[in-house]
Parts: C-alpha cells; sequence; structure tokens
C-alpha cells in the first residue's frame, strides 16, 4: 500500500504497552512502598515489562535510521564517483541492494551497481562480488 495522507500516521503501539506496564509498575511499586500492599515482586515484574519492548524499539530505530543514512550516503557517493546520470540507477534497486553495495570500492562501484540493476542480484551476492572492500566500521 502506498503511503498517503490517509494512512501515513505513525501509531507506536509498542510504546503504548511499555507506557501501559510502567503505570502498573508505578501503582504497584509506590502501594507496596508507602501503603504496605505485597505487590513488590509484582511491580518490579511490570518494570521489566514496561523496559523490554523499549529496548526492542531503541534498537530498531537506530537500525532503520541508520540504513536511511547509508541510502542517503550511496545517492552522494554515486553522484560523485560515477558518470551523470548513473546515481539514477539506485531508484532500481531494493534498500538492502544499496546499502550492500555500500561495501564496494570507488573503482568498482558503477560495474556493480550495472550488474546489480542488470541480474537482479540479492545483497548476499552484491557482497560476494565485490573485490575491493570498503570496511563499515561504523554500523552500529
Amino acid at each position: 500500500m502506498a503511503q498517503s495522507f490517509e494512512n501515513h500516521v505513525h501509531r507506536p503501539i509498542a510504546t503504548v504497552v511499555a507506557a501501559v506496564f510502567w503505570l502498573a509498575a508505578l501503582i504497584l511499586l509506590v502501594g507496596g512502598t508507602f501503603f504496605g500492599w505485597r505487590t513488590t515482586t509484582a511491580g518490579i515484574l511490570a518494570l521489566a515489562f514496561a523496559v523490554a519492548p523499549l529496548i526492542a524499539i531503541s534498537r530498531q530505530y537506530i537500525i532503520r535510521l541508520q540504513d536511511r543514512l547509508i541510502m542517503l550516503e550511496m545517492k552522494v557517493r554515486c553522484a560523485e564517483v560515477l558518470p551523470a546520470g548513473e546515481d539514477a540507477k539506485l531508484a532500481a534497486l531494493s534498500r538492502g541492494q544499496i546499502i550492500a553495495l555500500r561495501f564496494a570500492s570507488d573503482a568498482e562501484l558503477g560495474e556493480l551497481l550495472d550488474r546489480a540493476v542488470r541480474d537482479k542480484l540479492p545483497p548476499a551476492e552484491i557482497k560476494r562480488a565485490i573485490t575491493q572492500w570498503r570496511p563499515d566500521y561504523l554500523r552500529t
């Protein structure tokens, strides 16, 4: 489905779930501390259920943001390294294919981009075809 005004809204369901568990943990822990309720264990468990989705969400957001940055980096790099207009071929590739191309040296980037588009190479094949690797030491 293509994104439009009607369906573009972001609904962070996991964040809401974490907030519900956090609120339950707060109530249980405050009740256990100030009112003598025997809910400390349940409060700690609820707190754990609140933190777990937030950790998963943060990792997912980090990877998505990093992928967007890599896509932008590859657009700029292709515009600088390749002949004029060749960078438009990136539009024919998937995100995974473009991310795999980032490891190719400047010398082999153009040829590998052509081959990836022409032969519809999957990301693993693109990586196998690279002979001069550009390392990515900053990937999270």
